[in-house]
């Protein structure tokens, strides 16, 4: 007798189904094979014409570069074929700089546009392209910079700061320039954390160390808005004396300029702060005219890099490039973007440097740096390992700080011969913090019970259902004390302190680059390429020098290839091989176009 005697018969399709079904599993066949044939035709394209082109496009004369930043440019680049579906192949900042650098040599290119709505970039990296764009007119070259606005009711400052150093600025009738001052806003969540029962316990070397305050204070401390006061304020005096440069217009007076604003497109044009006002067609007619009647040659500043990059030959001196980007950690990097999203991994990033530097042919290393900081352990290995590394291979190794190199990302660049960073960037902060979030009210409020077995006084440090006990917090206190003494001790040996001005630049204190230069914790302001010139000076290096990405830039297919080959597929191709992928795939294949559905209830003994 059956178990479910409502099941006891079997539906049988129609001969009408069982074609139907024959004809779907047909189609998906074909779909399968075609999809397959297609992306081996593609796949053996691309590998032909990567071994056929290897010489560098040179590109018709009074060929004009279009330049665009309307998203976020990124300090490194997707290393892995996941990473590079996900956020695709961007370019990134230094493909905008050499590409510039390399336009300005290149006497098929006669000028630069750039058309930009808005633009997703910060202002270290505007500095970066402002000095790019004026070694571009050095080299006798114009330059035209297009948007519709600047910034609508504000807003406007970082892309009026990149125009500024065009030779001409044009702006639709309609717009505003968003020139309103610089600000900063910063939450804080005690209260509310509170509210729902959640207590956060922590613990900073000194008064400065801001990171955790959104969540331990009520509000902004004067220490904190002591700083970012100095920080705004140093930024505001930047900007304002390297467009008035620009513009032709005092300092003091360009400072009032930008945070009296927004202006309106024709109040822009009376304080000479744009050229023209008018529509994009006009300036489009106008290089047609100038190129008999038709549009020049026009080609994306992108594409131009990618397109002229020369070839370097065996045993030709080069200067390696490393990004570390990313919150400090031990083990694997990661790519998510941007500093605040990606992760730095000592392993990753020592890898990287024992590669370049058993290089023969690397005669020099710049690292980008690019962090917020993160784990004090790992920061301490990428340092040592800078330092070790600098020191085994004789090779100079310059760092390059990018929009923030801050706590530990500061304290990495302690092995360096030389840092620079640029008048913007956000670093020092050299300081510790740390602590936990308690969960005990909250677990009380929702009937929670939490039991716990500690072998040891300090077991439960890291426990999430009670605070730091009297000894435990002792212990916590004495381990920030312990890491902020070795933080400081090392700052002051390599920069050449004494306790009293190490003192003065620590306890959290954040700089700009160029007050920071001021204060003896970097070498010079500079940018990406800045560093490249210090490298080949100090390799010995004549111009023009030659610059390898670490890790390589990989193509897509080689990015599969390394997939394929990775320690997750080696494990599945064994597994496949075992037991196969679906080992009833084709028997359950066949049961579904016979029209026989039981394979959806198999746990239906009456089946």
């Amino acid at each position: 007798m059956s178990f479910f005697p409502e099941c006891s018969s079997v539906w049988q399709p129609s001969s009408f189904a069982k074609r139907f079904l024959r004809k779907a599993a047909g189609f998906f066949r074909f779909c399968f094979c075609l999809i397959g044939v297609i992306f081996t035709i593609a796949v053996f394209t691309k590998l032909y014409l990567s071994i056929k082109s290897g010489n560098p496009v040179v590109y018709p004369e009074n060929t004009v570069l279009r330049l665009s930043l309307t998203e976020d440019l990124p300090e490194d680049r997707p290393t892995g074929v996941i990473d590079s579906v996900t956020f695709g192949s961007r370019p990134t900042l230094a493909d905008v700089i050499t590409g510039l650098h390399r336009a300005a040599q290149d006497p098929h290119i006669s000028s630069l546009i750039a058309y930009m709505p808005y633009t997703g970039i910060g202002l270290t990296q505007v500095q970066e392209i402002r000095e790019a764009v004026k070694a571009f007119r050095a080299a006798g070259k114009k330059t035209f910079f297009y948007t519709p606005s600047f910034g609508e009711l504000g807003g406007g400052m970082s892309l009026y700061y990149l125009a500024a150093a065009f030779d001409e600025i044009r702006m639709q009738p309609s717009g505003e320039l968003g020139l309103a001052g610089i600000s900063i806003e910063t939450p804080y969540f005690k209260k509310a954390l509170q509210k729902l029962g959640i207590t956060p316990s922590f613990q900073s070397r000194y008064e400065y160390k801001s990171g955790a305050d959104t969540f331990n204070a009520g509000k902004m401390s004067e220490p904190e808005r002591q700083n970012m006061t100095q920080i705004l304020n140093n930024l505001l005096n930047v900007i304002a004396a390297d467009i008035g440069a620009d513009r032709n217009i005092d300092p003091a007076e360009m400072k009032k300029i930008l945070t009296a604003g927004p202006y309106f497109a024709d109040q822009a044009l009376a304080l000479k702060l744009i050229d023209k006002i008018e529509y994009a067609d006009v300036l489009e007619n106008e290089f047609k005219e100038k190129n008999g009647g038709k549009f020049p040659e026009i080609v994306d500043l992108f594409d131009y890099t990618v397109e002229t990059e020369p070839e370097i030959k065996p045993e030709t001196p080069v200067i390696a490039y490393i990004p570390a980007v990313g919150i400090i950690q031990s083990g694997e990097s990661f790519f998510g973007g941007s500093s605040y999203r990606s992760v730095l991994g000592s392993d990753t990033f020592s890898s990287l440097l024992r590669e370049a530097a058993d290089d023969e042919d690397v005669k020099a290393i710049v690292v980008r740096l690019d962090s917020p900081g993160g784990g004090y352990t790992p920061s301490d290995t990428i340092r040592r390992e800078i330092e070790y590394v600098r020191k085994s291979s004789k090779k100079p190794i310059i760092c390059s700080m990018g929009s923030t190199a801050a706590s530990g990302g500061y304290f990495v660049s302690l092995g360096c011969d030389k840092v620079l960073a640029d008048p913007s960037t956000l670093t020092g902060s050299i300081g510790v913090y740390g602590g936990k979030f308690v969960f005990k009210d909250l677990l009380d409020k929702l009937d929670i019970t939490v039991s716990s077995i500690t072998i040891g006084k300090n077991a439960g440090l890291s426990s999430f259902a009670n605070d730091f006990t009297p000894e435990q917090s002792r212990f916590f206190n004495q381990s920030l004390d312990r890491i902020y003494q070795d933080f400081t001790k090392k700052v002051a040996e390599r920069r050449n302190l004494s306790a009293e001005e190490t003192d003065k630049v620590a306890r959290g204190r954040v700089f700009t680059g160029d007050q920071a230069v001021k204060n003896g914790l970097i070498d010079q302001t500079g940018g990406i390429f800045a560093s490249f010139e210090t490298a080949a000076e100090e390799a010995g290096l004549k111009a023009p020098f030659h610059i390898v990405e670490f890790p390589t830039r990989t193509s897509r297919l080689e990015m599969l290839i390394g997939l394929l080959n990775s320690d997750m597929a080696v494990w599945f191709r064994k597994s496949i091989l075992s037991g196969g992928l679906f080992p009833s795939a084709k028997t359950r294949w066949n049961r579904l176009i016979k029209g026989d559905f039981r394979l959806f209830f198999t746990r239906l003994n009456a089946f």
